[in-house]
């Protein structure tokens, strides 16, 4: 399985604490994270990719709600491309090489409309850490997967409650962390952008 899937796909982890508690305690920070979310349509901007190998890409990004994402490298022949379907692995020339059932994978439930995190993924806790500024940590085991569960955390900034970075863990423990720079929100992005093309 190729790094990058990491990004996409999460495995199993077992569950420790009680959601109930955790939303209880935190509820107007959830809501009001929920709300923001919700209130974005689109997004685009930098990201940094570190693998459990600690292998960094960079690359550009973009959001369409619901469902649709792109990952464009810098460095690498690929670009990921999602829907509620698929997730297509394009050569450097747009053409489909690769792709994947998206199943209920997180990239699929944070780009739906009008999200409630405490319906899609099982909250097991809320943080406010500092790195490099004031963050919320938010961390989350999916729920209703096709095969298990897994962790996947995400971090907000208590400022403009803006989306950071998520971290992924797989069934072994290993990281994989997606740092989003730069962002636009709520832009014209066109459709061309997520078209994936099949050689004949």
């Amino acid at each position: 399985m190729k790094k990058f899937f990491l990004i996409f796909f999460i495995f199993t982890i077992s569950l420790v604490h009680s959601q109930s508690d955790v939303i209880k305690d935190n509820q107007d920070i959830i809501s009001s994270i929920e709300n923001n979310w919700n209130s974005i349509s689109t997004m685009s901007g930098r990201f940094e990719q570190i693998d459990a190998d600690n292998n960094i890409e960079y690359g550009n990004f973009y959001f369409d709600k619901p469902y649709k994402s792109k990952f464009s490298y810098d460095h690498k022949d690929e670009t990921i491309i999602t829907n509620k379907i698929l997730i297509n692995v394009l050569d450097d020339e747009g053409y489909q090489i690769d792709s994947y059932p998206i199943g209920n994978s997180p990239i699929k439930n944070i780009l739906s409309n009008n999200i409630k995190f405490d319906d899609i993924f099982t909250i097991t806790s809320v943080e406010q850490i500092f790195d490099k500024e004031e963050i919320y940590q938010i961390t989350t085991i999916n729920k209703d997967s096709e095969n298990s569960e897994g962790k996947v955390l995400f971090f907000f900034t208590v400022d403009d409650l803006t989306l950071k970075k998520w971290v992924i863990f797989d069934e072994f423990g290993n990281k994989t962390v997606l740092e989003f720079t730069n962002m636009q929100k709520n832009i014209s992005i066109g459709p061309n952008i997520f078209v994936v093309r099949y050689r004949h």
